[in-house]
């Protein structure tokens, strides 16, 4: 997974840095070129989330936003948390083909995020199996389970 979420930033034109730092990874734009600079102590998933992290910065244009008080930046991360799990849920079900019968209590344990990205990971694969299985409706979702 962490090859091909590389190879995709790259084709993003985002060059990817690694080096020591306190947090997971930063974007930036340095030279008028983005960069996504890397904590080079993160295991292989770590920098994986880390990588779509900061490049859902770089998508949603969030070094162009003018950020004045902590709830705009919450919604900003918020954001791009979001992508990162739906990425990486993406990734997960073409290796793993996922059904409605899939725990996804072994992701958000495996993933090992925190405790407050539970209910994005939830809504996010829920999103993923309503379109997968083309489930319209609750009574769908029933005869799935």
């Amino acid at each position: 997974m962490l090859s091909r979420i590389k190879q995709q930033v790259k084709e993003l034109g985002i060059e990817i840095q690694y080096m020591e730092m306190i947090s997971n990874g930063y974007f930036g734009i340095e030279d008028d070129d983005p960069i996504v600079f890397i904590n080079d102590n993160l295991n292989e998933i770590d920098t994986a989330l880390a990588l779509l992290h900061e490049t859902a910065h770089f998508l949603n244009k969030d070094c162009e936003k003018c950020v004045t008080n902590h709830f705009q930046n919450d919604n900003l991360e918020y954001e791009a948390n979001k992508y990162m799990i739906h990425e990486v849920l993406k990734a997960l079900d073409n290796e793993h083909d996922f059904t409605p019968r899939t725990n996804y209590h072994l992701i958000i344990e495996n993933l090992d995020l925190p405790y407050h990205l539970d209910e994005v990971i939830i809504d996010e694969f829920y999103n993923l199996i309503i379109n997968k299985f083309n489930i319209s409706d609750d009574d769908d979702w029933e005869n799935y389970q």
